[in-house]
Order: structure tokens, then C-alpha cells, then sequence
């Protein structure tokens, strides 16, 4: 659960994947799980994954990767 306010959740800079979805101003450094976060936030907000891949400065195969990867289960996890 996040709080009201927060900043930071499990590690992700949640104002400097913020500032990377807004497009405002030069874009943040963010690692990869930041990258990862983004994507699956901009992905439920239904854009494109040309338009994620430029926002982030991924290729936009990984964009594809990533969202393959979140949609499918964790081994061990059916059942």
C-alpha cells in the first residue's frame, strides 16, 4: 500500500517516473526497474509502444518484452 504523498515505493523514485511520463523538462535517469514501472503505468493509460519506448529512450522491442513478460504468470504460480 502506498501512502497519500509518497515518494518512493519499493525502490521506484516515483517523482522521477513521473517526470518521464510528462515529457516536461530533460528527461530523469531512472534504472530499469523505474523504466519497468513506467511502462506498465503508461501501458494501462493506453499508450502506444512507440510512444512509451521514446519517452523512456528504449528500443521499442523492449517495451514489447516487458509488457509480454507482466502478462505472463510467474513460474510457479499456476495453478
Amino acid at each position: 500500500m502506498m501512502l497519500p504523498g509518497a515518494t518512493w515505493h519499493r525502490g521506484i523514485d516515483l517523482i522521477a517516473v513521473e517526470r518521464a511520463k510528462s515529457g516536461r523538462g530533460d528527461p530523469p535517469v531512472l534504472t530499469e526497474e523505474e523504466q519497468r514501472y513506467a511502462c506498465r503505468e503508461m501501458t494501462d493509460e493506453g499508450l502506444s509502444a512507440s510512444f512509451i519506448a521514446d519517452r523512456l529512450g528504449v528500443a521499442q522491442r523492449t517495451v514489447t518484452r516487458w509488457r509480454d513478460a507482466d502478462a505472463r504468470p510467474e513460474s510457479g504460480d499456476a495453478g
